[in-house]
C-alpha cells in the first residue's frame, strides 16, 4: 500500500511508541518523551516561511499584496500556495507546545509523531491512561491527535478518537453531544499555554464519561436481525435506497451499495472483535463495531488520504452517524422486512 508519510529529507518522519507503523517508516521508542524529542526524532522541527506570490503578465513580474504561499526552508518544498494575506504561520515547536503542558498532568503519553506530504500536515497523538471499559470486558482505548497544518487547511487542533484494542477499530468521539474538536489557541505565553491543556483534557474527560456511557448503553440495547439490518441499512444507503427497499424494490440499488452492505454483514460475522461485542445477545454495540470496523477498514491508497478520511472526511461523518443512530434507534428507519433474510448470526 502505499503512503504519503514525509520522507523528502532522505528520513522517514515518523516514530511510535514500541511497535512501528503499518508502513514500517521510522523510528520506535520505549520511554516517554517530551514534544521536543519528538518533534527531533520525528524529523518535525522544520521552519515554514511565508512569501508573496509572483504573478507574471508579458515580461513584467508582480509581486502579490494579497496571495502567498508557504515553504519549508529546510528542502524548500511548497505546502500551501494560495493563502491570503491574513494567514498566519504556525511553527511546529509553537503550535504543539501544549503537548508537554498535557503531559506534565500524567494521564497523556506520546503514542506517536509525525507528518505527511511532504510537511504540509504534522501531528502528535497521545494515548490516555484510562481505556473505557464496555460491558466489563470490550477495552476502548482513548486517544487525542494535536494536528499542525502549513497549507491552510487545518488550523492547530486536537481531535478526540478511540479505537478498540481488538481490532484498532476507530470509534466516534463525538458521541452523546461531546465537542469532537477543539481549536488551539496560538500563545507564547506559558500561562495561557496551561490554560489550553485544561481546556482539552477537559475535552478528554468530558469525552470519557459520555462515551463510556454511550457504548455501555448500545451494550446493553437488544435488538432482532431485522433491526440490526435496518441500523446497517440506515448507516450506509441514502433515503431513496431506503424508499425503494421499503417498496420491496432491492434491483434498484447499485451493484457497488449491495456489496457494501455485504461486505459489513460479513465484518459483522468475521470481523475481529465482533464476538466479544456479540456476548449474549445481538446488540447495539455489535451492530455499531460492525459498521465502524468496515469503514475503518477500508483499503487507503496512502496514510494521508487515512488520517484526512477518518478524521476529516467522509468517512469521519459516516462513524459520528452510525453513533447516533446506536444511540437513537427510533430514528432508524425500517427497511422491508425480507431485507435480512438468510443472515446468520450464530
Amino acid at each position: 500500500m502505499a503512503h504519503k508519510i514525509d520522507q523528502s529529507t532522505g528520513q522517514a518522519a515518523f516514530i511510535a511508541y514500541q511497535a512501528p507503523g503499518w508502513h514500517g517508516l521510522g523510528m520506535t521508542f520505549t520511554k516517554d518523551i517530551t514534544v521536543e524529542n519528538a518533534l527531533v526524532d520525528a524529523k518535525l522541527a522544520f521552519k515554514v516561511l511565508k512569501a508573496s506570490n509572483i504573478h507574471r503578465i508579458g515580461d513584467m513580474e508582480i509581486i502579490s499584496k494579497s496571495s502567498f504561499f508557504t515553504y519549508r526552508t529546510d528542502t524548500n518544498a511548497i505546502l500551501g500556495d494560495k493563502l491570503g494575506k491574513n494567514y498566519t504561520v504556525y511553527q511546529n515547536d509553537t503550535a504543539l507546545a501544549v503537548v508537554d503542558e498535557m503531559l506534565k498532568t500524567g494521564k497523556v503519553k506520546i503514542e506517536t509523531a509525525g507528518s505527511v506530504d511532504e510537511g504540509r500536515r504534522v501531528f502528535v497523538l497521545l494515548k490516555l491512561d484510562n481505556p473505557i471499559i464496555v460491558n466489563g470486558k470490550d477495552e476502548v482505548i482513548q486517544y487525542v491527535l494535536l494536528a499542525n497544518g502549513h497549507d491552510g487547511t487545518l488550523s492547530i487542533t486536537a481531535m478526540p478518537t478511540n479505537v478498540r484494542v481488538v481490532c484498532w477499530n476507530t470509534l466516534s468521539a463525538a458521541l452523546a453531544g461531546a465537542k469532537p474538536h477543539h481549536k488551539i489557541r496560538h500563545t507564547t505565553n506559558a500561562a495561557a499555554r496551561v490554560e489550553e491543556a485544561f481546556k482539552i483534557m477537559g475535552l478528554l474527560e468530558d469525552s470519557t464519561k459520555k462515551n463510556s456511557a454511550a457504548y455501555n448503553a448500545m451494550s446493553n440495547t437488544s435488538i432482532t436481525k431485522q433491526e440490526f439490518f435496518d441500523y446497517i441499512g440506515n448507516v450506509f444507503l441514502d433515503g431513496e435506497d431506503i424508499a425503494e427497499l421499503q417498496k420491496g424494490n432491492r434491483d434498484a440499488m447499485s451493484s457497488q451499495k449491495k456489496n457494501i452492505i455485504s461486505g459489513v454483514l460479513e465484518y459483522a460475522e468475521v470481523g475481529p472483535g465482533q464476538s466479544l461485542a456479540l456476548g449474549n445477545d445481538l446488540n447495539m454495540w455489535y451492530a455499531y463495531n460492525a459498521a465502524t470496523g468496515f469503514i475503518t477498514s477500508d483499503k487507503y491508497k496512502n496514510a494521508d488520504a487515512r488520517f484526512n478520511d477518518l478524521m476529516l472526511g467522509e468517512a469521519s461523518k459516516m462513524i459520528k452517524s452510525a453513533g447516533d443512530l446506536a444511540l437513537t434507534p427510533h430514528n432508524i428507519r425500517p427497511l422491508r422486512a425480507s431485507a435480512g433474510a438468510g443472515l446468520n448470526f450464530n
